[in-house]
């Protein structure tokens, strides 16, 4: 029978290798907001014209805008991960994003008008939106999966963490070069905080 340390092992070392698309973009998308000055373009990708069409669609007094957005997006055949605000009170804006692009639609309601642009999205706003990019509130499947996929990964995380710990503590000779390590990021980690 294998023994606890060689099951813990195992599952350290196939976690840390499943993990590691999901660690290299959060690590990499992380560097990424901490330095964005780096990367920024004052370029910003130009919005290309899609359709200005008429449309009309009844928006009830006290309706909710996720229903209201998701139908005009039904509409249009652009059913997806979307973001609805009304910057006006006769204005209705979504954002239909993708990881790769993006796609404006504004809804003038006085007017009847429905407005749809497009946005090709730099590599760098791509890594980022992989980042912030989660919740259970988008439509489809594919955003739900992506979700899911982000709950696994981080509970492999603290899986993980969990079983390097304990590695750490079986193996005597190195519980004092292993209590330094978790000591200092542990303080560091306490002190921003605090300060923060």
């Amino acid at each position: 029978m294998k023994s606890f340390d060689h099951f813990n092992r195992r599952t350290h070392l196939y976690l840390g290798l499943f993990l590691t698309p999901w660690l290299v973009m959060y690590g990499f998308s992380s560097f990424l907001i901490s330095h964005h000055a780096w990367f920024r373009s004052d370029q910003q990708p130009a919005w290309q014209p899609v359709f200005d069409r008429e449309y009309q669609r009844a928006v009830p007094e006290g309706a909710e805008l996720r229903s209201v957005a998701q139908g005009i997006l039904a509409d249009c055949g652009l059913e997806g991960a979307f973001w609805a605000q009304r910057p006006k009170p006769d204005e209705i804006r979504i954002n239909r994003f993708r990881f790769w692009d993006e796609t404006r639609l504004t809804y003038a309601l006085k007017d009847h008008r429905l407005r749809a642009e497009k946005q090709k999205l730099r590599w760098d706003q791509v890594v980022l939106r992989m980042h912030f990019r989660g919740g259970f509130m988008q439509p489809t499947l594919r955003d739900t999966l992506w979700a899911v996929l982000v709950d696994l990964a981080c509970v492999g995380i603290l899986v993980w963490v969990a079983s390097g710990l304990i590695m750490w503590w079986r193996l005597a000779r190195l519980r004092f070069w292993g209590a330094l390590a978790v000591l200092g990021g542990t303080v560091s980690f306490v002190l921003l905080i605090s300060r923060l």
